[in-house]
């Protein structure tokens, strides 16, 4: 075997420094060697300082010496033959190189000479074939699958982001999102991915699409840290570092990206970023009181210097544990193809796959170092910080997932940087007007601002904003949001909560399951259902003379006008017929005249006994005057019957009330037409039904002509009214039970339909839901919103007339009031024709007993009133002569038989 002059040359060196140092102190001295870029400096002196220490322990049986070789360019043909020469140098490790390296060259060397490899950068992991050719490889940077499953961890279950933007720069990056881009099986609806080599040109074009296409406020990003500054001062320029917006960075060092040369008040958006956990320092360790360039460098928690670090303790204490129990030591081969590897390598390779954090020093400077079976650290803890101000918030850890980590003094008192991003923040409150959730108040001329407006709404944003401390500022539109099937856009307030435009919705927004694909929603704050909306049709004026109207009034004339000739055609006929025509004194056989009863008189008495149905005490006799009154007494039957059906017809006909009662009586009927509000909640929920009934209604709604749906609620109300009777419109009961309130003529028909809730909606994934949704609940319990409800709902001028109900044929007093003052005109008029009959008799009784009219009123007044006398003297006047008082009575009686004579003659 012939050596050049470059390998006697090393050789001699590495063998004059071996017998220096076994002659220095005693101890056995191993070679490492490791490979660098010309760029790593830091990571070099990390090694370097690495090594230091591990020598300067006390006891220690093993003395390390470094050999370092440099990279200037990415070749593999030269990686190769770095690797075989630092073999040839009897190293017992290789270090790196680190992931600049294209090729797993000195993977595969060291696996074939046994010798161990310890990588300490982020790498692609190797497939199942390619292991087997790694099996002397130990990385102590995190695997990149456990990584993506921290990162899920703390957007899915800690974040809860469920819509957000992936951009990477590496195949590494992509490799660390990967868990996260199956969070909605990479619906591009919800996450979308982004590659920043397609924007190398210009990045200004990729933050236009997050922001204009997209609508993005949660944007995952990875890419290399001297990359990071300049994105996201781009960004700005497009509102992406807004209040509102999240940003999650996932490269390890983006602390050290100098974000903090950038940061001032228009960094609102909340940035956060992952890096990994270091030991927390001893509290009661010895400060340095000189701080050298490496101790920076560590402190400063740049990734590749730290992890080298703990590369070198992990190989050093595992080493120091395999030589010592295999006594004697036995060299490294020397030869980079030799067929025997090197028996000692795979022991500290096991072991450093099996040593515990206990069993090391100097200690690691990472916390949970754990390799798994194929030399991946499937172990370490991730400290979840905001880099702008360099401030921990969390740590992830395999085990336990995510804890709040609770900061030292020395922590607390070093963060001097202000977070803008804790800032009270102004929410944008999207609503629409809506009585009684959002209106101008009458005088809104004289405020400005959210002070002109007024509703439950405005005091539930109020609350809320009182609890949570945000300040707020209304935004309007048209209406709750309406899905287009053919476009699949939304419009109104659903539309600029997708578009990031507002913060909150609030107004009668229903929360339905296609609204809640779409934006999140808080818990209800109302709850309420459906209900039919109709015309009450205010009740006819009761009219007092209502028993007239069974009969027009020229029926009345007619009946009226036949009762009068029929009264005298009965006197003419009864004067026609002999029968009729009988003896004044029954007694006497052989009268000299006749008498005929039926004058006008009792002919009048007759037909008004007959058509009242109380019949007469005096009967015709005669044939044809049987038959005259027996047609007459049909004809009053008929009449009578006529008028009593009819009568009570009329008086109840204003007591009618709809046969419409429920939705089923409204879908059975088709005199009155019936609809709801195109496009919200209440059509979703009849459309959407698996009801008969439901969809039955459903079915009648669109087939009527015209249209039978309104664009607003209050078109619909306005509808019901104008119609009156002729429409129905289906609604929400609080809406409802509003516009009854304050429209008399307006009545619910039916029990509620189903049951809606109404809540606050949000942004997807919007990070403040929970606290609204806790406050919200919060103001329920003090009852707050039941207050609220009181206000708007039942506190109002408007007041509507009672009236009393009655059931069945229940008439009330103004409907027959007209019968009671046919009564009393009659009793009044009887009492005054009975008074004036007694005036004229006193005035008779005066002439006839020769006294004064006021003796006969005085003593024929107090007869009346002594109505315990049933028998009347002929004589009433104040004379107490009974034989006078007979004689008078005899002359009285007398001269009344002569004037009944002369009367009859």
């Amino acid at each position: 075997m012939h050596l050049c002059p470059a390998h006697i040359y090393a050789f001699t060196i590495v063998f004059l420094k071996t017998i220096l140092a076994l002659g220095g102190d005693g101890r056995n001295e191993i070679t490492v060697g490791a490979i660098f870029y010309e760029n790593e400096k830091e990571i070099e002196l990390s090694f370097d300082q690495a090594f230091r220490e591990v020598n300067n322990l006390k006891f220690a049986e093993l003395r390390f010496v470094t050999i370092k070789r440099y990279m200037p360019t990415n070749d593999s043909f030269l990686l190769q033959q770095i690797t075989c020469e630092l073999i040839s140098n009897g190293v017992a490790a290789i270090f790196g190189p680190s992931s600049k390296a294209a090729s797993d060259i000195v993977a595969q060397i060291a696996n074939t000479t046994g010798i161990p490899h310890i990588e300490y950068d982020l790498k692609l992991e190797a497939t199942r074939q390619e292991q087997l050719n790694h099996q002397m490889s130990v990385s102590v940077a995190p695997s990149l699958s456990v990584l993506s499953r921290a990162y899920f961890e703390i957007i899915k279950t800690n974040y809860e982001w469920r819509t957000f933007t992936l951009i990477y720069e590496t195949p590494e990056g992509l490799a660390r999102l990967q868990d996260l881009m199956n969070i909605q099986a990479l619906n591009s609806d919800y996450v979308k991915l982004r590659n920043l080599a397609d924007y190398a040109e210009d990045y200004r074009v990729l933050w236009k699409e997050a922001d204009e296409t997209f609508h993005e406020q949660r944007i995952i990003l990875d890419c290399e840290p001297k990359t990071l500054k300049e994105l996201l001062r781009i960004s700005m320029d497009f509102k992406l570092q807004g209040p509102f917006r999240n940003w999650f960075l996932t490269h390890l060092d983006t602390h050290s990206s100098g974000l903090k040369d950038i940061y001032n008040s228009d960094f609102k958006a909340n940035i956060t970023s992952v890096r990994m956990k270091l030991v927390d320092p001893n509290p009661f360790e010895r400060k340095k009181t000189r701080i050298s360039m490496v101790d920076q460098i560590l402190k400063n928690q740049t990734m590749l210097p730290v992890l080298i670090y703990d590369a070198v303790v992990l190989f050093a204490s595992s080493a120091r544990n395999v030589i010592a129990a295999m006594q004697p030591y036995h060299p490294p081969n020397r030869h980079c193809g030799s067929p025997s590897p090197w028996m000692l390598g795979p022991f500290i390779v096991n072991e450093m796959k099996t040593i515990s954090e206990d069993d090391v020093e100097p200690n690691f400077k990472t916390e949970n170092m754990k390799i798994n079976e194929n030399g991946q650290r499937t172990h370490f803890n991730l400290e979840i910080y905001k880099p702008t101000v360099n401030e921990p918030m969390m740590v992830w850890t395999p085990d336990n997932g995510i804890k709040t980590r609770r900061l030292n003094l020395e922590l607390e008192s070093s963060g001097t940087t202000q977070d803008f991003s804790e800032q009270r923040k102004v929410y944008t409150v999207v609503t629409h007007f809506e009585e009684p959730y959002f209106m101008m108040k009458e005088d809104h001329e004289n405020f400005r601002g959210r002070e002109k407006y007024e509703g439950y709404a405005v005091d539930l944003i109020s609350k809320l904003s009182e609890l949570m401390e945000f300040d707020y500022e209304f935004m309007i539109v048209n209406g709750n949001g309406k899905y287009n099937p053919e476009t699949k856009q939304w419009d109104g307030i659903i539309r600029k909560l997708i578009d990031h435009h507002a913060q909150i919705g609030v107004c009668d927004l229903t929360i339905t399951q296609l609204r809640r694909s779409v934006v999140d929603f808080t818990v209800p704050f109302m709850q309420l259902g459906i209900s039919i909306l109709h015309y009450k049709k205010p009740p006819e004026p009761k009219n007092q003379f209502a028993f007239l109207e069974p009969f027009a009034l020229e029926v009345w004339i007619y009946m009226i006008f036949a009762q009068l000739v029929m009264t005298l055609a009965f006197v003419f006929i009864a004067r026609l017929s002999y029968r009729e025509w009988l003896p004044p004194n029954p007694a006497i056989q052989d009268p000299d005249e006749l008498e005929n009863i039926w004058n006008v008189n009792n002919s009048t008495w007759l037909m008004v006994g007959s058509i009242m149905q109380q019949g007469c005490d005096i009967l015709p006799r005669g044939p044809h005057m049987r038959i005259l009154t027996g047609m007459w007494w049909f004809f009053a039957l008929m009449m009578l019957s006529t008028y009593t059906a009819n009568l009570a017809a009329f008086l109840t006909s204003n007591k009618w009330q709809s046969s419409i009662k429920s939705l089923q009586d409204l879908i059975e009927q088709d005199e009155v037409s019936f609809g709801s509000m195109r496009g919200g909640s209440t059509s979703l929920f009849f459309s959407e039904s698996n009801d008969t009934d439901y969809q039955r209604a459903w079915n009648q709604m669109k087939d009527f002509n015209p249209s039978a749906f309104t664009s607003t609620n209050k078109e619909g109300v306005a509808r019901v009214r104008k119609e009156k009777g002729d429409y129905a419109f289906l609604m929400e009961t609080t809406s409802l039970t509003y516009n009854i309130e304050r429209n008399c003529d307006l009545t619910q028909i039916g029990e509620q339909i189903g049951e809606k809730h109404y809540g606050l909606a949000v942004p997807l994934g919007a990070d403040y839901r929970t606290n609204l949704s806790v406050s919200i609940l919060q103001l329920s319990e003090k009852g707050e919103l039941y207050k609220m409800k009181n206000k708007w709902w039942k506190k109002h001028n408007v007041t509507c007339d009672s009236f009393h109900e009655v059931d069945g044929d229940e008439l009330s007093i103004i409907e027959l009031g007209g019968v009671f003052l046919v009564l009393a005109g009659g009793v009044l008029t009887g009492v005054v024709l009975g008074i004036f009959e007694f005036l004229w008799n006193v005035q008779h009784v005066a002439v006839e007993e020769r006294v004064t009219p006021w003796q006969a009123l005085k003593a024929e007044l107090a007869f009346a009133l002594k109505f315990w006398v049933r028998k009347k003297p002929m004589r009433i006047s104040s004379s107490s002569d009974k034989s006078s008082s007979r004689r008078s009575s005899g002359s009285r009686r007398s001269s009344k038989e002569k004037t009944r004579s002369k009367t009859a003659s």
